[in-house]
């Protein structure tokens, strides 16, 4: 379901950014936007100079909600999986314009937040495609979304450094936007109930 959303997100910014921009020399498809870490596992720098954004994972953030019941889910016989209630996640993702022509790379963070600012919301009626890369919608449905909302987070000083040391690399133009809200639950259950079929009321 991340990796859904990412990728999703990733064409989106993509198909955007090369239509802003009309440039087919330095914004062609599949050569603006990077769905990576920035650094390896290993320390080394993960950039790539042939692309404008890199998108990144930087956190994942449980949604607390009282009040959350188990998920029923039918089966062929007639009854249904009971499951533990979803958990339910938001991501933090990272932008960051490492073109090293740092004029070019403040416009690339530019057409970011423009991007976001006009499409901050996303659902599956609007644009069918938020599922494309799902290959097997039926028996996957775990990977599939429903809306994802988009919104920019504003980072301290502290918090940049914090997060850039992390990350063990420089500084470059970069935004970072929290997405609401992914529900992720295990289709998998060895408890089943039967369906009720009918209702006895005891008068007193």
């Amino acid at each position: 379901m991340i990796r859904t959303a990412l990728e999703f997100i990733k064409k989106e910014l993509e198909n955007y950014m090369v239509d802003r921009e009309q440039d087919a020399a330095s914004y062609s498809p599949g050569h603006v936007v990077d769905l990576k870490p920035i650094v390896l596992p290993n320390g080394n720098n993960n950039l790539t100079d042939s692309t404008h954004i890199t998108l990144m994972l930087v956190n994942i953030e449980e949604e607390r909600r009282e009040g959350k019941q188990n998920y029923y889910m039918p089966t062929d016989d007639k009854k249904f999986l009971k499951l533990n209630p979803p958990v339910e996640i938001d991501l933090f993702l990272l932008f960051a314009a490492n073109n090293s022509d740092y004029p070019t790379a403040l416009r690339d963070i530019s057409d970011v937040i423009e991007f976001f600012q006009a499409h901050s919301v996303f659902d599956s009626q609007k644009y069918p495609s938020l599922n494309a890369s799902v290959s097997d919608p039926v028996n996957k449905v775990w990977q599939l979304i429903d809306r994802l909302s988009f919104k920019l987070v504003s980072l301290t000083f502290e918090q940049q450094n914090n997060l850039w040391g992390m990350l063990s690399s420089k500084y470059m133009p970069s935004a970072v936007y929290r997405v609401k809200m992914l529900t992720v639950f295990e289709t998998k259950s060895d408890e089943k109930v039967a369906a009720i079929t009918e209702l006895n009321f005891v008068e007193n």
